[in-house]
Parts: structure tokens; sequence; C-alpha cells
């Protein structure tokens, strides 16, 4: 939004920019501000205001030009030296015309809380450029159960709960988190694709007592256990038994399996050699002699198994007899005593 100098003559014209509604005039220069310099900055020689109106006619310059990222550059260096909704409505025009909509929205609520009430014209264009920001953006309504809460928005503070205004995000991807003391963290991360979005975060009150830990008990204070050393043959023999178990096991499983199946095969022969008895075709001898041998087969696979299995389970309880044996053996002890001889004298001992 362009603001004219009031002391010039401009005749204005509508244009189709944003919404179909802006005003220019034959004049860029920015409307000039009321003069509120300190008198003390006066005498000594220096001008904020006039430095503000020489950074909004270079803006405006580059206006002219189209430089959109020069004439923001000149206009926010005026806003640094006084924040004036003239400024911000330029600001806003600039933003709009780059894309960035989020920042020209921000500029245009301050224009829309500063403007005075007998501009009817400039609020209007102002409240339609913000509505066209609002359907390039995502509005966020952030609620939480707990008032007084910071909101962030990527990292930037954006107010305290509840907000009085809604949250405006440009398309991509945001992280918005609530926080306060005595309570702990809610963060929601949420994809901005320019709908409306209802977002409440509920925040959980810390623990008021900290959890009070055991103190440690001093290493001193512990009695040490006294430690028997493990021989590698009886680590050897523990292994054996834990490997014969393992295979007995196994043996034994597989030597039931194949029973089964042998059981089953020679009932199968049996029901069909009794009901084909005496007159057994060809085919049904052959059919029950497979039976039969099958049967045969896994009697002896099965026997195998249990053999095999049995030999596992007896070798461990052997490596166990042997490995309780070894550890109940007692240990040699050391053993000095002192001995006196004629004419000699000295110590004896055993190991």
């Amino acid at each position: 939004m362009r603001m004219p100098n009031t002391a010039m003559k401009i005749t204005p014209t509508i244009v189709s920019v944003s919404l179909s509604l802006a005003i220019t005039c034959n004049s860029l220069t920015a409307l000039a501000t009321p003069d509120t310099s300190d008198p003390k900055e006066q005498a000594s020689g220096g001008d904020p205001n006039k430095e503000r109106r020489d950074w909004m006619n270079r803006g405006n310059a580059e206006y002219v030009q189209k430089n959109w990222e020069a004439a923001r550059d000149c206009y926010r260096k005026s806003w640094d030296i006084k924040h004036h909704y003239t400024i911000a409505a330029n600001i806003a025009d600039v933003e709009m015309k780059m894309g960035h909509y989020a920042e020209a929205a921000a500029y245009l609520k301050y224009v829309l809380a500063n403007l005075p009430e007998n501009k009817p014209a400039e609020r209007k264009v102002a409240e339609l450029q913000l509505l066209e920001c609002r359907n390039h953006l995502t509005v966020v309504r952030v609620a939480t159960d707990v008032t007084d809460a910071t909101v962030l928005v990527d990292g930037r503070n954006v107010g305290q709960t509840p907000l009085r205004e809604d949250v405006l995000l440009e398309p991509g991807r945001h992280v918005i988190s609530v926080t306060k003391q005595g309570y702990g963290e809610a963060t929601k991360e949420l994809s901005a694709e320019g709908s409306n979005v209802e977002l409440t975060l509920t925040l959980e009150k810390a623990s008021a007592t900290p959890v009070l830990q055991p103190l440690p008990t001093p290493v001193s204070a512990v009695p040490k256990a006294p430690t028997t050393p493990v021989s590698s043959d009886s680590n050897a023999y523990r292994s054996g038994s834990y490997l014969g178990l393992v295979v007995g096991a196994a043996g034994v499983g597989v030597g039931t399996f194949f029973l089964l199946k042998a059981h089953s095969r020679q009932s199968d022969s049996d029901s069909q050699y009794s009901a084909c008895s005496p007159h057994c075709s060809s085919v049904q001898k052959l059919n029950i002699e497979d039976l039969d041998q099958n049967a045969q087969h896994q009697r002896t696979a099965g026997a195998v198994s249990y053999v095999v299995g049995g030999v596992g389970l007896a070798t461990a309880v052997t490596l166990l007899v042997l490995d309780s044996k070894k550890s109940s053996a007692p240990r040699a002890t050391a053993a000095v005593r002192p001995w006196v001889g004629l004419g000699q004298a000295g110590l004896i001992g055993s190991f």
C-alpha cells in the first residue's frame, strides 16, 4: 500500500493489485509523519525523522524500478528508526509482491491496529490485503488448557495463551510448541497446506516433589564374598553336560515322532488287509506291503533316535556328577611349622 504526501496534489486511481483493490498516486513519496523527535537530538545535529524520510524516498525509488527486495530493505531501515503505520503498509505491499504473505500479514495487522479512524479507504485496502494473505496461508488456531503459556512457532515466540490472533503459516512443515514454568512442554509438528487448523495442546504439570534416590552404600562397608576360582575342567564338564542334555532331548523327541508315524502306517496297513482279506488284489497287496515297509523303517529310525538320546542323557548325567565331585573335593592348603635339631633350626612346610 502506498501512502501519498499530504503536501502534494494526488490523483487516485483503481488498479487490479492483490484483491483487485489498491491505492496508487502520481507520487510515490511516503506520507510525512509527525515530527516527534527529541529536541535534544535536533540540537545535537541528529534528525531521525529526516533519516527516516530519506530511507523511505530511497525505497520509493527502488519500488518504481520494481526492485522489490531493495525497496523492502530501505523501508525496513526506516521502520527501524521509528515504527509508523505508513512504513508498515509499504513493507507489507512489497512483501506481498515477493510472495512473503506471512511477513506481509504481520505488518498489515500493525497497520490496522494503528491506522487513524479518519482513514476508512486505507483501512479497507489493508483489510483486503490481509484477507488475501490469509488465503495464501494456513490459519492455525492454537489453544491450551493452561493460560499464560508461551507459544513458539519454529522457535519464534508468538505470544502467550490465550492467543488473541490466529497464527498464519507459510506452506511447509512447522513445529508449534507450548511451554510454561512448572509444566512440561507440548510440541506438535504439522504440515501447512492452506487450510484452517484447530490445534489444542495439553500441558502436564511438573512433579512438585523430587524423587529421592537411595544413598549409595560405601564400597568399604560391603563385605566381599569369597570367590572360588572356577577351573577350566569344571567349565568343560558343564558345557559337555549341557550339550548332552540337548542331544538327549532331541533324540527322545525325534524317536517318539518316528514311532508314532510307524504306528500310524502299521494301522493303515492292518486296516487295508482286514478290508480285502482273503481276496486282496495285487495292487492292494503291493500297497499293504509298502505300508508295512514304511512302518518298519520308521520304527528303526525311532529306535536309533532313542539310542542317541539315551547316550546324550547318560553323558550329561555323568559329566554333571564329575563336575559335582570336582567342585566338592577339598583343596590343598599350605602349612608351615618351625623345627629345631641338634645344632640346627629352620622351617618346614607342605604346599
